[in-house]
C-alpha cells in the first residue's frame, strides 16, 4: 500500500512542475530589473553627492539656500528613474502592463543618463534600454 502512494506522489507533482513554467523570469524583465538597480545605484551616488552639496551650501554667506535646493534636487532626481525602472520592470510581469512597464523603462533609463551618474556608470541605461525595447518587442 505504501508502494503505491509513492507512486501515485511523483505523478502529481509532474504537472504542478509544468504549470510553475508561466512564472517564469523572462528576458526583458531580468535586463530591466538589472539596469533598474544599477540606475538606483547612480542615483544614491547622485544623492550623495546633493546631500554633501546641500550641506555645504548652508555654510556658503551668498546664495546658500540656492545650492542647497540644488543639492536637495539633485538627490530626488538621482533616485528616481532608479526606482521607476524597478516599477517599470515589475510592471512588465503583468502581460496586461507589460507594454506600460517597457514604456517606463526605456523612457527613464534614457533620462537616467542626465540625472544617475551617466545613467549607471552606463551599464544600467544600457540594459535598461535593451530591457524596454525587448518588453515592446513582446
Amino acid at each position: 500500500m505504501k508502494e503505491e502512494t509513492k507512486a501515485a506522489q511523483p505523478a502529481a507533482e509532474a504537472p504542478a512542475a509544468k504549470s510553475g513554467g508561466e512564472g517564469k523570469s523572462s528576458a526583458p524583465f531580468i535586463l530591466s530589473l538589472i539596469g533598474g538597480i544599477f540606475i538606483l545605484l547612480g542615483g544614491i551616488g547622485m544623492a550623495l553627492l546633493g546631500s554633501a552639496l546641500a550641506m555645504f551650501g548652508g555654510l556658503a554667506p551668498v546664495g546658500g539656500g540656492v545650492v542647497t535646493a540644488l543639492g536637495a534636487g539633485m538627490a530626488i532626481a538621482g533616485i528616481l528613474p532608479g526606482v521607476v525602472v524597478l516599477i517599470g520592470a515589475i510592471l512588465m510581469r503583468n502581460p496586461s502592463k507589460a507594454k506600460i512597464g517597457a514604456i517606463l523603462v526605456l523612457v527613464f533609463s534614457i533620462i537616467s543618463f542626465f540625472t544617475s551618474l551617466a545613467g549607471g556608470l552606463f551599464v544600467g541605461m544600457i540594459l535598461g534600454i535593451i530591457g524596454g525595447a525587448l518588453g515592446l518587442k513582446k
